[in-house]
């Protein structure tokens, strides 16, 4: 790329998000660098850390911080409308929870939206590797075929079309 370009997208297949082709443009001014954000406030305790740590093992402050890292694996991240719109959603925010809660509420696993993409082809063209196991085991088929002719394999990068067709190995032997 050249220096001082930035991208810019352009859609080919007027799908919503879409990700097709990144097309390089001029720019006569760089992006601002931005300063890293420290994450968690230094502490000014003078107490030694042995002694903090000690006192910290039974509170309920490290347990909440815990289950704060661990929600988006058994909890949905939200509520979501119990319909393809919602699936499409849960699956564009990577809440794998929330997609097997609308799965196991009855929503379709081969949900396509108004321009016929299956929510197999939206997991694959957003890598979601567990979401397309999961939408598999629901009955997701790796047959449907969007706009443009492709199936999810096609628009599924390579690690996650060796991981399907793992799966879809699996499914057929079992």
């Amino acid at each position: 790329m050249v220096p001082g370009a930035t991208q810019t997208f352009e859609c080919k297949c007027g799908m919503p998000l879409c990700i097709c082709v990144v097309a390089p443009s001029q720019s006569t001014n760089p992006p601002p660098i931005r300063a890293p954000v420290a994450l968690l406030p230094q502490s000014s305790d003078p107490k030694p850390k042995s002694e903090t740590l000690a006192k910290s093992k039974g509170s309920t402050s490290t347990s909440n911080a815990r289950s704060a890292l661990n929600t988006g694996l058994d909890n949905p991240q939200r509520d979501y409308e119990v319909n393809g719109e919602g699936l499409r959603e849960a699956i564009k925010n990577g809440d794998t929870a929330g997609v097997k809660k609308l799965l196991k509420e009855g929503v379709d696993a081969n949900y396509r939206d108004k321009q016929g993409m299956s929510v197999l082809h939206l997991t694959a063209l957003f890598n979601k590797t567990d979401i397309a196991l999961v939408l598999m085991e629901h009955g997701a088929s790796l047959e449907n075929k969007n706009a443009q002719g492709e199936t999810p394999l096609d628009c599924a990068p390579a690690t996650l079309q060796y991981k399907m067709r793992e799966k879809m190995e699996k499914m057929k032997s079992s």
